[in-house]
């Protein structure tokens, strides 16, 4: 417990030192460089936006496509093998379980 507390401790020290560090450095910036700064933000706020109505126009796109003839949504490579590994997982778990409750 005592660790926590000296790495919290220790973390929270080094964000203030950086925050006091950067300080000077952003008032110090120009009106000129103030501009580019905020000009530079919109544009990446307008490109997000523009991202983000092509995921939306893209998820409507595949929304509308219908399902296979089993009638429901095709299942990943990913989730197959994800379920085989899980059932390892619980059956080696079953198996640890049932040894020591018969070593009892």
């Amino acid at each position: 417990m005592r660790r926590l507390v000296i790495v919290i401790s220790v973390g929270f020290i080094m964000a203030i030192v950086m925050v006091a560090g950067a300080a000077p450095t952003m008032a110090q910036l120009s009106p000129e460089d103030k501009a580019a700064r905020k000009a530079a933000k919109q544009e990446q706020k307008a490109a997000k936006q523009q991202q983000k109505a092509a995921k939306q126009q893209q998820k409507a796109v595949k929304e509308q496509k219908p399902l296979p003839a089993s009638g429901g949504p095709p299942v990943d490579t990913i989730a197959l093998y994800t379920l085989g590994a899980s059932a390892l997982v619980v059956g080696g778990g079953v198996l640890l379980v049932g040894r020591a409750v018969a070593r009892r």
